[in-house]
């Protein structure tokens, strides 16, 4: 993990959005990630450069997910969860979130 990237078992607070595979959201439809994965609901999040693709990050009160996504906007605390409808996406909005690092 860079230097940049909290340590690991850390908790931070995250300003936390969510994201689906629709056009809107991304850009296009085929779910694929930037790290090559097909994003997944309950597992993929986008997350800053400074966290390495496979990073394991724990969300307070959601479960463990994993940095398999970027996005132009995921920069400094922000991460981005991946839901499988855009209706999950709206619903989960934007939240202030504990993550920590778990490997």
């Amino acid at each position: 993990v860079p230097a940049s990237a909290p340590l690991t078992g850390d908790w931070i607070w995250a300003n936390a959005s969510a994201y689906c595979a629709c056009a809107k959201c991304c850009g296009k439809t085929n779910g694929i990630t930037a790290s090559g994965t097909k994003a997944t609901a309950g597992r993929t999040i986008a997350a800053p450069k400074n966290y390495a693709f496979g990073t394991k990050i724990e969300i307070a009160g959601m479960g463990t997910y994993v940095v398999e996504d970027r996005g132009g906007a995921i920069t400094g605390d922000r991460i981005d969860i991946y839901f499988d409808s855009h209706q999950e996406a709206l619903q989960f909005g934007r939240r202030q979130l504990q993550i920590k690092i778990v490997e």
